[in-house]
C-alpha cells in the first residue's frame, strides 16, 4: 500500500468535529505536522499520525471541534446557561501538565508515536565478538571453561 498524505479532507472525514474548520486551516496544521511525522514511520500509520497530531495541535490551539464534539471525559458537570463545568481531579491534572494527554486526538497520536518510533527492539543469540563476555581477541572457538 502506498503511503497517501493526509488531506483536509480525510481529516474531516475521520474528525467529523472539523467539519466546519476551513480547508486552508486544516492544511496549515496537516503541513505542521509534518515537522514530527515523517517516512521513518510506519507507512500504514504516517497519514492517521498527521491527522492526529494535527487535530490535536488544532484543539489545543481552540481551532475546530474542541474534544470532538462531545463532551471531553473527565468533565463531572456540565451546564449551558452561563456556562458552567467542572473537571475531575485526574482531567484537571492533565489539561494542566499538557502534551498528547490533553486531547483524545493526542492520546491516539502518542499510541502511534510508540508503535512506530519505540526504543530498541533486541533479541535473543550469542554473539562471537567484543560483545561476548568470553571474548579473548581472536576469531577461533572459545575454550570450553568460558562457555
Amino acid at each position: 500500500m502506498a503511503y497517501q498524505p493526509a488531506t483536509p479532507a480525510t481529516l474531516k472525514m475521520r474528525y467529523p468535529a472539523f467539519a466546519s474548520v476551513p480547508d486552508e486551516t486544516i492544511q496549515y496544521w496537516l503541513t505542521d505536522s509534518l515537522r514530527a511525522v515523517d517516512d521513518s514511520w510506519i507507512e500504514g500509520d504516517r497519514a492517521v499520525a498527521e491527522m492526529a497530531l494535527a487535530a490535536h495541535n488544532m484543539t489545543i490551539g481552540g481551532v475546530g471541534g474542541g474534544a470532538g464534539g462531545s463532551i471531553p471525559s473527565g468533565v463531572t458537570r456540565f451546564k449551558s446557561g452561563s456556562f458552567d463545568v467542572a473537571f475531575s481531579d485526574t482531567a484537571a491534572t492533565i489539561a494542566a501538565e499538557g502534551g498528547y494527554k490533553a486531547t483524545r486526538y493526542g492520546i491516539e497520536f502518542q499510541a502511534l508515536l510508540r508503535a512506530s518510533k519505540a526504543g530498541p527492539r533486541v533479541s535473543g543469540g550469542i554473539a562471537d565478538g567484543p560483545c561476548n563476555p568470553g571474548y579473548n581477541g581472536y576469531a577461533g572457538p572459545l575454550p570450553p571453561w568460558v562457555l
